[in-house]
């Protein structure tokens, strides 16, 4: 098995990424075929050809795992920044999409929302690492004048992820694609009056918004 050499590692040994590679793919494959009630840290630890106690050096609980192997925080489409907001957002939202718009992401979800109290608020704080990075991107866009100063980056913040968890919940993932991603930034920046500035040359079609022509009675 791959940790039969890791019992009893010495105190700072590095840990081996083919290891955290295979227990991360040991509970995708797992969670996908048994949901996340049956779901159990030795059917992982098999699965990855290691053992619990390994496991346990990593995370304390099979939450704290699912959390990680679902939901990553890192990587520079969680929080894009370059010299274009929309695109960055548009990058952001497809980010959330991916990560949340998947079968195993839902019955990671439901299947965390029956934990304990106490497990809850621990993984709804690694859940908001996210949310916080964004928030400060938003900030940073703001400083640099690229954003109004009076908007509330906790609210942008909620509009990257909180619009795709509708459409999960509501059994609608399959109609999210890039214009619906589109659309979302369109409404995030521009408004949704008709009378506000759509234009972004980057996105099909990002001509400014007409206002729709009167109907004759």
């Amino acid at each position: 098995m791959l940790d039969q050499a890791a019992s009893g590692p010495q105190p700072g040994r590095p840990r081996d990424p083919r290891l955290d590679a295979a227990m991360v793919r040991a509970t995708l494959e797992l969670l996908t075929e048994r949901g996340y009630n049956d779901l159990s840290l030795a059917a992982v630890a098999d699965r990855a050809g290691t053992t619990t106690t390994a496991l346990y050096r990593r995370w304390s609980s099979k939450a704290e795992l699912v959390m990680d192997a679902v939901f990553r925080t890192e990587g520079e489409d969680v929080v894009a920044e370059t010299d274009d907001f929309a695109a960055d957002l548009a990058k952001m939202i497809r980010w959330s999409v991916e990560t949340i718009c998947r079968p195993l992401a839902l019955a990671a979800i439901v299947g965390m929302l029956g934990e304990s109290r106490d497990e809850r608020s621990a993984r709804a704080a690694t859940a908001a690492v996210a949310s916080q990075r964004t928030e400060a991107r938003i900030e940073r866009a703001q400083h640099s004048g690229q954003l109004r100063t009076d908007v509330d980056p906790s609210v942008l913040a909620s509009m990257v992820s909180g619009p795709v968890l509708h459409m999960a919940f509501t059994g609608r993932a399959r109609d999210v694609d890039d214009a619906w991603i589109d659309g979302l930034v369109r409404c995030v920046l521009g408004g949704v009056f008709d009378d506000a500035a759509n234009s972004f040359p980057w996105l099909p079609g990002g001509a400014r918004h007409e206002p729709h022509a009167e109907v004759p009675d």
